[in-house]
């Protein structure tokens, strides 16, 4: 039996790593997809939903979402339990369209936000800046965490240029956020 996302008390939101030029999903993609599938079982109540279009290049047969959703049921996880998302391209892309289409209609509830780990504390915080405060998230990384200090620096700059598009903004104005999306995207260099 289908439940509305807001039947849920948690949500798992799966960010997207990438396609290979094959249309398979990159490394990144599955490792995602298969911490959100163990979380998922270990939180049998929460909803999943699977963030992510493709990247930069031509866009693949299927989405990074659907091809995560696929990763997940797979890993035995009931498919009416996700919920895709698959219009992002970018890191403020999957928060702005998440929110826009999933929890503007919703109460807030505590969010696991599973990711790559050196792009963890970029997601949550843009994650936050979308959604406001009343929105308590977690992030959940996919794999161990590697000391690449130049990857480092790259999210660190890439966090400040997402808090610089946004600083005209209110966290949790869902709506005027996303307005802003549509009338003027950020940089995309500046976002993956």
């Amino acid at each position: 039996m289908s439940q509305s996302l807001g039947d849920h008390p948690e949500l798992i939101v799966v960010l997207g790593g990438g396609m290979q030029p094959d249309g398979t999903p990159a490394a990144s993609t599955l490792a995602r997809a298969t911490a959100g599938a163990d979380l998922a079982r270990e939180h049998p109540d929460a909803a999943i939903i699977c963030s992510g279009s493709h990247g930069v290049g031509r866009r693949p047969k299927r989405s990074e979402a659907a091809s995560m959703a696929d990763i997940i049921v797979a890993a035995g996880v009931d498919r009416a339990r996700i919920f895709l998302e698959d219009q992002s391209r970018d890191t403020i892309g999957n928060a702005v369209h998440v929110a826009e289409r999933y929890l503007a209609a919703i109460a807030p509830r505590p969010i696991f936000l599973v990711t790559s780990p050196f792009h963890l504390d970029r997601s949550v915080k843009t994650f936050a800046l979308v959604v406001g405060p009343q929105w308590p998230i977690r992030g959940v990384a996919s794999g161990p965490a590697s000391d690449d200090p130049e990857r480092a620096r790259h999210e660190e700059r890439f966090l400040e240029q997402t808090r610089l598009y946004l600083a005209d903004t209110t966290p949790g104005d869902i709506a005027g956020i996303a307005k802003k999306l549509r009338v003027r995207p950020p940089d995309p260099s500046a976002s993956r």
